[in-house]
């Protein structure tokens, strides 16, 4: 027999079960996320902060367990900074660098594409009770995040599903646009149907 073949094999073996932890605490911060993102479109920042937080303490545990795993762990990261992007959106009316985030580039540019489309919930959310100069300011922080990114290109290789996202970010600027231009304002008393 040959005598490396049970050191690798428990070796291959510790890499398996770090991998498994990193899923796991990854779906755990990914679910956070999105319950504090729905918090943050419903007006409940306290509450969607505490989420928020929660995943940010989950995902600084996955950082001392991915080091050469970090495919395994990239949309977690990617969907923590999408929903401190989208919470500080909203509350303060800026975009945070990855630097501030604490955040690399891919998973900051990635998160940074998928928050236009809860920005776009945000604007129509806007729409409907009647804030249009909120509305606008939405779509106008779309608008820049799109066309700083427009002249980005990469492989999908090194930056999977970059130009998809930039797809589908164009499609909810082109209908968050065409919903602000033909918006017209509910009475006061007038009921939603």
């Amino acid at each position: 027999m040959i005598k490396d073949i049970d050191r690798i094999e428990k070796s291959i073996l510790e890499l398996h079960e770090r991998r498994d932890k990193i899923m796991d605490l990854s779906r755990k911060a990914i679910m956070l996320t999105g319950k504090s993102i729905t918090a943050m479109h419903a007006g409940k920042l306290p509450y969607a902060k505490e989420l928020l937080d929660e995943s940010v303490t989950i995902l600084s545990k996955i950082n001392t367990l991915e080091k050469g795993m970090e495919f395994y762990s990239l949309q977690c990261h990617q969907e923590v900074v999408e929903a401190r992007l989208i919470y500080h959106i909203i509350k303060e009316g800026r975009i945070p660098g990855a630097e501030e985030l604490g955040e690399g580039e891919l998973p900051y540019l990635l998160g940074l594409l998928d928050c236009v489309g809860e920005l776009k919930r945000e604007a129509f959310e806007s729409m409907r009770r009647n804030e249009a100069d909120k509305a606008m300011k939405y779509y106008e922080i779309m608008l820049d995040i799109y066309d700083s990114t427009l002249p980005l290109r990469f492989a999908s290789s090194l930056v999977p599903d970059f130009r998809k996202k930039q797809d589908v970010a164009r499609i909810q600027l082109e209908s968050t646009s065409n919903a602000l231009l033909f918006h017209k304002p509910q009475k006061k008393n007038q009921k939603r149907k």
